[in-house]
């Protein structure tokens, strides 16, 4: 096999089953499945779908529930050398129609649970040709199609191949499908092993949805041979869920970790073996923050990446240990960038927002970043320049090489002749007592171009007024920075990780 072939999913597996073989891979409901019986069922169901007359390269989109069946037809869609296209299930039908169309999606395993959503989508998308059902409903059976396949050895691919498309739409704008090579994917899992110290003992409890790129973590533990339990969030048992399932190693959006913690008490029976809770996505407030280091000790591991480059940094639970005013600095940091990766700030200004001191927009290079857009060369030229991905985000680094991403570039509001980071004005207004969340963003304005507007949720209980607000404000902030109305909501609108959509926020106001 060629050294390119060995960077194929494929590949992967197949060595996963030669090395680990009865060792425990996958844990669910159903009980405990093997490297070897997983990888048989990939091979089988690799084998089906290629039965089925689907050619390498054409797209299979995966519409499931975070159950093993997702995990088997996705690595098998890879493995036979197809593409798989994860879709977000709180889409709507007419929506999952668009993305569909827009990658020319030959096949869809679809859930019965998402019966309302599949109901009519081969009419909308043109080209469509096969359906998969799991848990019954129209389609192919997936167990019995999974029995029709063989389980010759699949053939060789290549890492330059394509795997998959991730729809990325970040908090603004039409989602693109970001193109990850097979490539791509092993080097992700190669350096989040490695920075992430991942070893065949770990055992790996997944609470979050398996179709956004940050599954990219649970793919990387399998890689390890560690194994995966997979489990459904719920915050008033995730502690007893560690405790029984043995679990080292889990991950969570800061909601989940939000909510988790008002259901953890200081020390609890449990959590001793837990040595890493990987949190990613969206920033930690700094009040969750403190509070799950009082509660459960430094044992949040902070990453940054995107699906256009996936775990591109780490901030190691130890090195929370720290006190004072650097355990702070560290705390609004999302750690050094991972082996065999660059990132840089944009030089001499660079794509950087004038009147920011600093911080400039984050450049990442390495074996993590896509290919490009799917279909989209003028987003890919933007995004793709210099051999560096532009990412959009505005960060600036420490003395000691630690990452802060300080905001979006899109989301600097520009009010008269300066550019306000909506971050720095949250983190005041999230230190009032009353103020249990808070978004900050630019309406339009007139005068200002762009008003600083608050958005703000108020702890349960508790009330302050916007005059009180504003106040608190202007005793922390310059001017510029001050909020020039504040508007409460009972929450925040937010995205699969927990991101708040500021488009929705504006355009609740401007509709």
């Amino acid at each position: 096999m060629s050294a390119a072939g060995e960077l194929h999913i494929a590949a992967q597996w197949r060595e996963l089953a030669r090395i680990h073989g009865d060792c425990p891979a996958l844990v669910d409901a159903a009980g405990t499945w093997s490297y070897a019986a997983v990888h048989a069922r990939i091979v089988k169901l690799a084998n089906a779908l290629l039965g089925l007359g689907l050619r390498k390269g054409e797209r299979v989109a995966l519409l499931l529930p975070d159950i093993r069946e997702y995990l088997e037809a996705d690595y098998a869609t890879m493995a036979a050398g197809l593409v798989r296209v994860p879709l977000d299930p709180r889409l709507a039908r007419d929506e999952l129609a668009s993305l569909l169309r827009h990658v020319g999606a030959a096949a869809l395993v679809g859930h019965a649970s998402f019966a309302d959503k599949l109901e009519g989508l081969k009419l909308k998308v043109d080209g469509l040709k096969h359906f998969i059902a799991i848990g019954g409903g129209d389609g192919l059976d997936y167990e019995m199609l999974l029995d029709r396949g063989h389980e010759r050895q699949l053939p060789d691919g290549d890492g330059d191949d394509l795997a998959t498309l991730n729809f990325s739409g970040g908090t603004t704008g039409a989602p693109k499908a970001a193109m990850l090579r097979h490539r791509n994917l092993v080097a992700v899992a190669r350096n989040t092993i490695a920075g992430f110290a991942i070893e065949r003992a770990c055992v790996f409890l997944n609470v979050r949805p398996l179709w956004p790129v940050a599954q990219v973590i649970l793919m990387s533990h399998l890689f390890a041979g560690a194994t995966v339990v997979l489990r459904r969030f719920e915050p008033d048992r995730l502690t007893a869920t560690i405790e029984q399932t043995g679990a080292n190693r889990t991950s969570l959006v800061p909601t989940q970790l939000h909510r988790w913690l008002d259901h953890v008490h200081a020390r609890a029976h449990g959590l001793d073996r837990l040595a890493a809770i990987y949190v990613g996505g969206s920033r930690i407030p700094p009040a969750t923050f403190e509070r799950a280091l009082d509660v459960i000790g430094p044992r949040i591991g902070v990453l940054y990446g995107l699906t256009e480059a996936p775990v591109t940094t780490y901030l190691p639970p130890h090195e929370l240990v720290a006190a004072g005013e650097r355990r702070a600095r560290i705390m609004a940091s999302v750690g050094r960038v991972l082996p065999a990766y660059q990132a840089r700030l944009a030089g001499g200004g660079e794509a950087s927002p004038s009147g920011l001191q600093g911080a400039a927009e984050v450049l990442i290079r390495g074996g993590n970043v896509m290919a490009g857009y799917w279909r989209d060369e003028a987003a890919t030229d933007a995004a793709l320049r210099q051999g560096f991905l532009h990412t959009g985000d505005i960060g600036e680094f420490d003395e000691e090489g630690r990452l802060s991403i300080v905001g979006r570039i899109k989301e600097v509001i520009r009010s008269g002749a300066s550019a306000v980071i909506p971050k720095e004005v949250e983190d005041v207004i999230a230190r009032h007592p009353a103020v249990a969340e808070v978004a900050v963003v630019g309406l339009p304005d007139p005068e200002w171009g762009e008003a600083v507007t608050a958005f703000v949720v108020t702890r349960p209980g508790m009330t302050v007024s916007e005059r009180e607000l504003l106040e608190h404000c202007r005793r922390h902030l310059a001017g510029y920075n001050k909020p020039r109305g504040v508007r409460f909501m009972a929450m925040l609108p937010r995205s699969h990780y927990g991101k708040v959509l500021r488009a929705q926020l504006i355009a609740q106001i401007t509709a």
